[in-house]
């Protein structure tokens, strides 16, 4: 009566799984189950149950929890948990499960099937155990279960994953049988392991080629780098499917051909959230944040969403533009979409926040995570840094290591910087050396330069000298143009004249390089030097890199360079630049035309300085921006010391709270301070 009772129930739960749409309807059907004695004795019913939990709903732990409860599992409920682990971030439970099914062997009801293995050798790729691979292939020669095509083709696959690409080609050798998968895993393995010529000389040995033959080649010529190749092959393609298009789209603006990857996607008849994602980041890297925002825009307007990779892109346009606003809009559509915040978003938004001057809120978001790995930590302990707040910067490096997280590389840079940003030079070099004594880490060129930066604040520029001449990599443009920018800081001609003779030695056509010692001889009145300097610019016809500063004003990004006039509100920020002059001059401001580049009359010099791209743009603030929110503005390169100087003045004169993030560092401004403290 009972057995036919369950007969009778099984179907029905059965089809209830079936009709599962989260996790809290499974576990009512599982509760279900369980009362009608179907999950311990129906192992049919117990194995859909797994496959849901695994396949569906995707929560592997639940899963495991219910195979160990399962008295005797079947073949199918092994290779669904097996699958569970093999599919996931974390396959090494797949090769313990495996290792114990064969262990009880006889006194199982399972034994391994073509199933198992493909499970197995796919669990061996991810964790790149090749050693664990070949006793898999050893066991299955040793039970003949290592001809069918199934077994094959994962033997062919894992070894490819595992650099064993030799022994890969030769189990595609001896394949008796070979299907397009075959032919694909053999073809994937080539590519994978950058041996481009042996991958297109099987691909044009293929009998059929697929649209997976076809991305994989394609995918090849993108990561050699050749866009050309992959362009051409891509439109030989006898049809396409959207990973050919969204491969294309990532390689051309990995190459550098940012127009050309957003022709294609332009062309794309058919596109999904990943073909988004790829062009939204392909702009973010490509140093292009606000192209990256208007299509995140446009993707909004036809309703397609966004998925992980384009949360974290657009979290980093903001931060490079300072989108506060938008940074918030996005971390509002996270909660509200129930996304998971891990360790992988969590740092976006912390980064986010810190490079938005908004270090409060990166401190809640950090804090908030339940997981946090060392990027996390890292990415909290620089944003403090820059933030102007070391000693915290400093506490949380001491926590981090009372928690047993080991620092990395990255690490440390912000902890030099937190150093170098405080004026604590001797700091600086304690944690430099702990590096090599404590964790056994080479200093790299970064760490060298918070080294040169903090000895170069504080004017010891003999001994930043020395010490880049004394490192392995002397010849290193950047380490020596952070010597020359502190020259610039302290005004030394002598020693700026011979790192400038250095640096052009190293990288001759870098204009920035000429224009940062004619600053020096400009704040030294040196103005046969100043114009020698530009005329040899001229002559090697180099450019500076122009001076542009970003305001966000209502969710909209305004770009000024400086004297810029294009701006259509242009005589309202004039406007308010007089009424700044005024009350600055009415607390005793007299610019300082040091920085201006000619030798021209000092009411001209006024002029040109007063119209920096900086001050345009906290004009536009102080024309636009409510009394009780700051004005944030952000600069692409080192405020000069009169801006400095005239947005300290602003902020009492105003009584406004002005947040302004150089190349440097932040320089938050209230009431006539600034939190660098003339460090900067």
């Amino acid at each position: 009566m009972v057995s036919s009772f369950r007969r009778f129930l099984q179907p029905r739960c059965l089809a209830l799984l079936q009709e599962c749409g989260s996790m809290e309807e499974l576990v009512q059907v599982h509760n279900q189950m369980v009362r009608n004695g179907l999950f311990f004795e129906e192992p049919v019913a117990a194995g859909k149950l797994l496959d849901f939990c695994t396949r569906v709903a995707g929560n592997l732990h639940y899963a495991r929890k219910l195979f160990d409860q399962v008295p005797r599992p079947d073949t199918f409920a092994w290779n669904t948990i097996i699958r569970g682990h093999a599919c996931s971030r974390s396959p090494g439970p797949a090769l313990e499960l495996f290792a114990r099914m064969v262990a009880l062997g006889g006194d199982c009801a399972a034994w391994p099937n073509s199933y198992t293995y493909t499970f197995v050798l796919k669990a061996c790729a991810g964790l790149r155990a090749g050693q664990e691979g070949e006793h898999v292939h050893g066991f299955m020669v040793k039970l003949g279960a290592d001809h069918d095509v199934f077994s094959a083709n994962g033997l062919i696959s894992m070894y490819a994953a595992c650099d064993k690409i030799e022994l890969a080609r030769r189990m595609f050798e001896t394949c008796t049988e070979r299907d397009i998968v075959t032919w694909n895993a053999m073809l994937s393995g080539y590519v994978d392991c950058g041996r481009i010529d042996c991958a297109r000389k099987l691909f044009d040995e293929m009998p059929t080629k697929g649209i997976i033959s076809w991305n994989a080649m394609i995918s090849g010529y993108i990561n050699c780098g050749d866009a050309i190749m992959a362009r051409k092959l891509f439109d030989l393609m006898p049809e396409r499917n959207v990973e050919s298009w969204n491969t294309l789209i990532t390689g051309s603006a990995r190459c550098g051909l940012l127009d050309t990857a957003r022709e294609l996607f332009d062309m794309m008849p058919d596109r999904n959230a990943v073909s988004w994602s790829a062009m939204i980041s392909a702009y973010v890297q490509g140093d292009r944040p606000i192209e990256a925002i208007r299509l995140f825009e446009e993707m909004r307007k036809l309703r397609v969403k966004p998925n992980w990779a384009t949360i974290v892109s657009l979290l980093s346009a903001c931060a490079h533009l300072g989108r506060l606003e938008q940074g918030k809009h996005i971390h509002t559509y996270i909660e509200r979409n129930k996304m998971k915040v891990d360790s992988i978003i969590g740092t976006a938004l912390i980064d986010m926040y810190a490079k938005c001057g908004c270090i409060e809120h990166a401190f809640i978001v950090f804090d908030s995570l339940i997981s946090k790995d060392i990027f996390s930590w890292t990415v909290m302990i620089s944003g403090l840094a820059v933030n102007g707040h070391g000693e915290k910067a400093l506490d949380l490096f001491n926590r981090l290591q009372r928690d047993g997280l080991r620092p990395n590389e990255v690490t440390f840079v912000g902890v030099l910087c937190a150093c170098s940003h405080m004026g604590q030079v001797e700091l600086t070099n304690h944690y430099f050396n702990s590096m090599r004594s404590m964790y056994g880490i080479q200093p790299q060129i970064e760490h060298y330069g918070c080294m040169i930066d903090a000895l170069g604040r504080a004017g010891r520029l003999e001994e930043a000298v020395s010490l880049v001449e004394a490192i392995p990599a002397s010849n290193n443009h950047v380490l020596w143009l952070t010597l020359l920018g502190a020259c610039w800081i302290h005004g030394n001609v002598e020693i700026g004249e011979h790192v400038f003779k250095k640096l052009i030695e190293l990288k001759p056509n870098d204009g920035g390089v000429y224009v940062l010692l004619s600053n020096i001889y400009a704040m030294k009145g040196k103005w046969n030097d100043t114009k020698g300097m530009r005329m040899l610019m001229k002559s090697k016809g180099l450019q500076k890199h122009p001076g542009r500063s970003f305001i966000d004003i209502h969710g909209i990004t305004h770009e000024f360079f400086s004297g810029d006039k294009s701006h259509p509100r242009i005589e309202e920020i004039c406007q308010m630049l007089e009424e700044v002059a005024s009350r600055l001059k009415l607390l005793g401001y007299t610019p300082n035309t040091s920085a201006v580049l000619f030798d021209i009359e000092e009411e001209e010099k006024q002029q040109a300085i007063s119209h920096h791209s900086e001050k345009l743009a906290i004009a536009f603030g102080l024309v636009c921006i409510d009394k009780n929110s700051p004005i944030r503005v952000v600069k692409n390169l080192r405020v000069c010391h009169d801006c400095h100087t005239v947005a300290k003045l602003i902020s009492k004169a105003f009584a406004r709270e002005i947040i302004l993030r150089d190349r440097h560092v932040f320089h938050y401004f209230r009431d006539g301070l600034c939190s660098c403290k003339e460090y900067w």
